[in-house]
């Protein structure tokens, strides 16, 4: 085949991307990914890796169970790296308990029931009190109106090595072209690839997965894609003895936060209201940025208060206007399938995603 030919052309060299690829050419078809920063180069490469079965809105609690036990597994072959099983808390106001309860079962049941061999079966899921919570981790402070959805063997990934071992695991069917996609090629109703600034990508059945870089691509062929960048900061903090502390994630101030690595080091961010912002990934936090996240996780973490920043990084994701993220396999043109919108999220669900849109372009292959 020529290298500028493939079964499929995927924009987006991010993780939905790569996990799509790696299950294309698990099941024999040939990919040519087009990304200017190259594989995990853009919004990935920054991302907190939280791994968890539980999705609190239960858009895509199946993804993300079946995507948990997907990484508690080291992936498809066994070449991932090894799921950091730190633990998960997730914090929710007590009212929303029952909506938690009825998302969690339905996912673990959906992931048990498509896994052979389902580490998601013995997903083991605890909902603590706020006293529980700050008896079994001492540096939490959580008010007593909040409740934990506690999963032991959750926990967080480094993003970018799971991205190389997605790589690895396409091999030689998976080629890579650095360079900028300029517009989509169709002819009549059909896609036939991607126009590049190193020439055209032929190709049957094109995947944009370039979060807001997807919705001009699709504006070429006639599809709206209501997508915008949003800030995400990310900030280092020296803390004492932070080893036992789970990833949290509060879904009442839209903090988290996660041990950095085996050091004295914790990664914490807070969801943030700035959008259309610069589809760029810089080190470092700007001033107010890093007070405005030490003030609000310091609430759950009360060591913040006064830790030395050591460091931290300033990026973007993609988020949807109106809605959730989903995979989308457009009756026209015929051959366009787009998987964006994760509004950050995207890495927790991958591999899931990544099986589903690849299914989807094989459909639109066949047809």
């Amino acid at each position: 085949m020529p290298s500028n030919s493939a079964d499929v052309a995927i924009v987006g060299g991010g993780i939905i991307g790569l996990a799509t690829a790696e299950r294309l050419t698990a099941r024999g078809a040939s990919v040519i990914m087009v990304d200017e920063e190259g594989a995990t180069g853009g919004a990935t490469s920054a991302s907190g890796g939280l791994v968890r079965a539980f999705d609190p809105d239960g858009t895509h609690a199946a993804w993300a169970a079946l995507s948990c036990a997907r990484y508690r597994a080291r992936g498809w072959h066994g070449t991932w790296p090894a799921l950091r099983e730190h633990g998960s808390l997730t914090l929710i106001d007590h009212r929303e308990l029952p909506r938690a309860k009825a998302a969690l079962t339905t996912a673990l049941k959906t992931a048990g029931a498509l896994l052979s061999a389902a580490p998601a079966a013995d997903q083991q899921v605890d909902i603590l009190t706020a006293d529980e919570i700050i008896r079994r981790f001492p540096g939490l402070d959580v008010p007593n109106h909040l409740l934990g959805v506690l999963e032991p063997h959750a926990g967080w990934l480094p993003a970018k090595d799971v991205a190389k071992a997605l790589r690895h695991d396409a091999g030689s069917a998976l080629r890579l072209h650095t360079t900028r996609a300029t517009a989509l090629i169709r002819s009549s109703s059909r896609i036939r690839g991607v126009r590049t600034e190193l020439g055209p990508v032929h190709a049957d059945a094109v995947l944009l997965a370039a979060g807001a870089g997807s919705t001009a691509l699709a504006a070429s062929v006639g599809v709206h894609l209501p997508l915008r960048t949003r800030a995400i900061s990310y900030c280092l903090f020296q803390c004492e003895k932070p080893e036992g502390l789970p990833t949290v994630v509060d879904r009442t101030t839209g903090a988290w936060l996660r041990q950095w690595g085996t050091d004295d080091t914790v990664l914490a961010g807070v969801i943030s209201s700035r959008t259309d912002v610069p589809a760029a990934v810089r080190p470092g936090v700007p001033a107010d940025e890093e007070r405005r996240i030490r003030t609000i996780v310091r609430h759950r973490y009360p060591q913040l208060a006064h830790a030395r920043s050591v460091g931290g990084v300033t990026a973007y994701d993609a988020l949807t206007t109106d809605g959730p993220g989903a995979v989308t396999a457009w009756p026209h043109p015929r051959g366009l399938v787009t998987a964006v919108g994760w509004n950050g999220g995207g890495f927790k669900i991958a591999p899931a995603v990544g099986d589903h849109t690849a299914a989807k372009l094989l459909e639109v292959l066949n047809r």
